[in-house]
């Protein structure tokens, strides 16, 4: 997804300090590939890394994540299919640009996990038309590895054990600026 003009690089201490936790667990989603900066990537002594607004919402996603205790490579898997996600998103709602269409737009977005198994985006709400689900297996797959196939549902499925809801609409609008 493109980067818009205005969006500002920000630093990983800028990052460190809007989040509330230390640089190297930043640094550790960095190198393990979960974030991927959208601005600069390290590269050698004195190059540091530089952040988009997406990659702040992103890290702020993958801490949610770790909180639930899901490995590291579940993380990036997730941040993949959430970049993933907004491409195809933005072929429905053309506005669409993370994480301001959560802050600004009345739209709804969540994440499931279904089971461990499956991971379930839901949008809905009135900047679209029709909800939009999409998902993903996690089974038997190299979750870090491998690009994620996304599938679109009809409805969110009800056969599960163990349903893990993370609101990424309330955790881009944590990360807005107080009006």
């Amino acid at each position: 997804m493109p980067i818009m003009a205005a969006d500002e690089p920000v630093t990983l201490k800028e990052v460190q300090l809007r989040l509330g936790v230390p640089q190297h667990v930043l640094i550790h989603l960095c190198e393990k590939g979960v974030i991927k900066p959208d601005f600069a990537e390290t590269s050698g002594r004195g190059k540091r890394r530089e952040f988009s607004e997406r990659n702040v919402f992103e890290f702020a996603t993958a801490l949610t994540l770790r909180r639930v205790e899901l490995p590291v490579a579940t993380a990036a898997f997730v941040i993949g299919l959430l970049r993933a996600f907004a491409t195809a998103t933005k072929k429905l709602v053309p506005s669409f640009v993370l994480p301001d269409s959560l802050i600004d737009d009345d739209l709804e977005l969540s994440l499931y996990l279904l089971d461990g198994e499956r991971l379930v985006f839901q949008a809905g709400g009135e900047a679209m038309k029709t909800p939009l689900l999409l998902s993903a297996d996690l089974g038997g797959s190299k979750p870090a590895s491998k690009r994620p196939r996304i599938t679109t549902l009809t409805e969110l499925p009800e056969a599960f054990d163990v349903r893990v809801e993370i609101d990424l609409t309330r955790i881009a609008r944590n990360l807005a600026p107080a009006p």
